[in-house]
């Protein structure tokens, strides 16, 4: 098959979306498909790159300039199905041009815009983020088949009247590197906003001077993180890390950390697992299915830096051994492979949809 990814965030972004993306491209040429990524990044190696310029609200990202040549750029790929991933700039031309050209598309809903409110520091922030939800699920409503990562996101779009196929967002597990044997740290990694639970991790922390944290990540809360570092010594602010460096905290890691609202699916949470490493997220997220109770993880409520607190005293003089293996097992179905494995089949039932018409 001949696929096209249409994504606002690719490489080198370091979130959930642009990792699931490279791994996903690579599997599917692995199997012998032909993957074009249509993006805002630099073209290269099967990846074609809208100019663009930073996102003025969220600089750590991008917004393409729409021009007329990814057009004749997909004529040259000539896609048997168009998978989008962002609903914006990428998303509606790939749009566009599948519906010029009779082609299946499909969406998958990854970001959760009506709780990302208190990550953007901006007037009106709270009307502007519902008009990209509101335009997101306009355009959805349009294509051949919605994609939800987690039971929480099937359901949530059936609120609004999208009906959807559950496919979790799979990961290469191959790159992680199970160890029983941690360090004495816990970990927050992801991006640097409210909705993440940051600032939860960084008020627990400063309650729990003997116990070391390591925040790695970027976003628009940098600089507090970095107020807390240099205002606590349990506290290390390690910034952008790179993927290697990732693998290795996730490693050694005696928890992940990431107590947030806003997953759609949580890729880190996955790839802490594939480390051995059990993780703490909000009880918001519980939908989702990954973390079971005191079996692979803890849920805590999002927003409450006390009861992380407890939960962090309370876990910090346990054996972690054998949650650490239920972790690895738990991992293992949400491998890239087995994702690659549906989607193929979607992919190839649409095609052979088209093809009747």
């Amino acid at each position: 098959m001949r696929i096209a990814l249409c994504s606002d965030t690719y490489h080198p972004i370091a979130d959930g979306v642009s990792n699931h993306l490279v791994d996903y491209k690579a599997e599917l040429e692995r199997r012998g498909h032909s993957v074009r990524v249509y993006t805002v990044f630099s073209n290269n190696d099967g990846v074609y790159g809208l100019p663009s310029y930073h996102f003025p609200l969220y600089k750590e990202y991008k917004v393409g300039i729409p021009v007329y040549e990814m057009f004749r750029d997909m004529d040259r790929f000539d896609p048997q199905v168009i998978h989008i991933h962002t609903p914006f700039v990428l998303g509606t031309m790939g749009y566009r041009y599948a519906r010029k050209n009779e082609i299946p598309t499909v969406g998958t809903y990854h970001t959760d815009f009506v709780n990302m409110d208190n990550t953007i520091d901006f007037p009106f922030i709270k009307s502007i983020l519902n008009l990209g939800f509101q335009y997101n699920m306009h355009l959805y409503r349009k294509l051949d088949l919605i994609i939800s990562p987690s039971k929480l996101v099937a359901n949530y779009l059936k609120d609004f009247g999208n009906d959807s196929k559950i496919v979790p967002v799979g990961i290469d597990l191959r790159k992680f590197v199970y160890s029983e044997q941690k360090e004495n740290y816990y970990l927050f990694i992801g991006r640097l906003t409210q909705d993440k639970g940051v600032l939860e991790v960084l008020e627990a922390a400063s309650e729990l001077p003997d116990q070391k944290f390591k925040i790695a990540g970027t976003g628009p809360l940098k600089e507090t993180v970095r107020r807390y570092a240099n205002k606590y010594r349990n506290i290390e602010y390690l910034g952008f890390v790179s993927e290697e460096e990732k693998i290795n905290l996730l490693k050694n890691a005696r928890l992940l950390i990431v107590p947030s609202r806003a997953e759609t699916f949580g890729v880190v949470y996955i790839e802490a697992m594939a480390s051995g490493t059990p993780a703490i997220g909000s009880a918001e997220t519980r939908e989702i299915g990954i973390l079971k109770e005191s079996y692979n993880g803890w849920y805590v409520k999002y927003g409450d830096s006390k009861e992380l607190a407890n939960k962090i005293r309370e876990v910090d003089g346990k054996d972690l051994r054998n949650l650490s293996e239920n972790a690895r097992k738990s991992s293992v179905e949400y491998s890239i492979e087995s994702t690659t494995d549906k989607l193929e089949a979607i992919y190839g039932e649409l095609i052979e949809l088209k093809s009747r018409k």
